[in-house]
C-alpha cells in the first residue's frame, strides 16, 4: 500500500469515529436515553381540616352540647325531686299525737305564765305544746294529727282518778285508729325526774332529755320496742345522749301496755322533766322531728 493510500485510510477512520456519536444521537431508539429525567417533585400532602369559620362553629356546637347536657341533668334531677315530693304529698308520713296525762306541766313555764310553781296546771301544760310539736314535725315532712281530748279535764268532770287515765282515753284512741291509719302514734308525757336527770348541754345549748317507755305486757311489745329503739338511736345521732334510752315496763303497780296493744307503731315519750324550760323543750321537739324523718321517712322513700 502506498503512502498516499495509508493517509487516506487513516483520515477516513478518524472521520468515522468523529461523526458516529452525532449520528447515534439522532436515532429514534435512543431518544429516551437522551431526554433528561426530571426528579419527582415533593408534593405537600393536605389533610382534611376546617377553616376558621368552621372551627368556630364546631366549638360553638360543643359548648351548646355541654349546656344541653347540663340542662338535661338539671331537668332530670328536678323531675326526680318533684316525683319524691309528689309521692310524699300523696302518701305523707302521718303521726298521731295524744296526751294521756294532759295537764302535766313544767314549773318554769307555769311560773312565767302565772307566777306560781306547779307540776300540774289546767292551762299551762304539755297538752298546750301540741301546736309547737305539729309545726316542728311539719318542717320535717310529717303530717300531724292530734287526738283532741283533754283527758285530765274530762277525768275531773266525770269524777275519775288519775290512774284511770289510760282506760279513759282508750276508746277515743281505738275509734281514731279504726277511722284512720298512722305511721306512728306518740303518747307524750312529762317526766317527774329533776333537772340534773332531764337536762343536757350540747354545743353550749341546753336540751330537755327524753325517755321512751314501752309496755311489755302485750302482743305488740316487740314491734313497739323496735320503733322506740330506732327513734332513740336517731335522736342520739343528732344530739348525743339526748335520749335516755328505751324503758320497758311490766309487773305490779304499772300499766304494762299503755294502750300500745292497739297498734304496733305506738310509743310513749317522756319529754323532759318538771324543771325544763320552754326553750329547752322546743329544741328537743325539733330534734324529735328530725329523728322521725331520719328513721322512718328517709328509709321509707329509699
Amino acid at each position: 500500500m502506498t503512502l498516499l493510500k495509508k493517509l487516506q485510510w487513516s483520515f477516513g477512520l478518524l472521520l468515522f469515529f468523529f461523526v458516529l456519536p452525532v449520528i447515534a444521537g439522532q436515532l429514534p431508539f435512543n431518544k429516551q436515553a437522551s431526554t433528561p429525567i426530571k426528579e419527582p417533585e415533593d408534593k405537600q400532602v393536605v389533610y382534611a381540616a376546617t377553616n376558621l369559620a368552621e372551627q368556630s362553629a364546631l366549638e360553638q356546637t360543643k359548648e351548646e352540647t355541654k349546656e344541653e347536657t347540663k340542662e338535661a341533668t338539671k331537668e332530670a334531677s328536678k323531675d326526680q325531686t318533684q316525683a319524691q315530693t309528689q309521692d310524699q304529698t300523696k302518701n305523707p308520713f302521718k303521726v298521731l299525737l295524744l296526751f294521756t296525762h294532759s295537764q302535766e306541766s313544767y314549773q318554769p313555764i307555769v311560773k312565767a305564765a302565772s307566777g306560781k310553781a306547779a307540776v300540774y296546771d289546767e292551762k299551762t301544760n304539755i297538752y298546750q305544746l301540741k301546736d309547737t310539736i305539729s309545726k316542728h314535725f311539719s318542717t320535717n315532712g310529717i303530717q300531724t294529727d292530734v287526738l283532741d281530748v283533754d283527758v285530765m279535764k274530762e277525768l275531773k268532770l266525770k269524777g275519775k282518778t288519775f290512774p284511770y287515765s289510760y282506760n279513759f282515753v282508750r276508746p277515743y284512741l281505738a275509734k281514731r285508729l279504726e277511722e284512720q291509719s298512722y305511721d306512728l302514734v306518740i303518747d307524750l308525757h312529762r317526766d317527774s325526774a329533776k333537772r340534773d336527770a332531764t337536762t343536757l348541754t350540747y354545743n353550749n345549748e341546753s336540751y330537755a332529755r327524753i325517755a321512751i317507755v314501752i309496755g311489755a305486757e302485750h302482743k305488740n311489745y316487740r314491734w313497739n320496742t323496735a320503733y322506740a329503739e330506732s327513734l332513740s338511736a336517731a335522736m342520739n345521732g343528732i344530739v348525743p345522749k339526748i335520749s335516755r334510752g328505751v324503758i320497758s315496763k311490766s309487773g305490779d303497780n304499772v300499766d304494762g301496755r299503755y294502750n300500745q296493744d292497739l297498734t304496733k307503731e305506738m310509743i310513749l315519750i317522756e319529754l323532759g322533766g318538771i324543771d325544763n324550760t320552754e326553750v329547752e323543750l322546743n329544741r328537743t321537739i325539733a330534734v324529735i322531728g328530725k329523728a322521725i324523718s331520719k328513721s322512718f321517712i328517709t328509709g321509707k322513700q329509699e
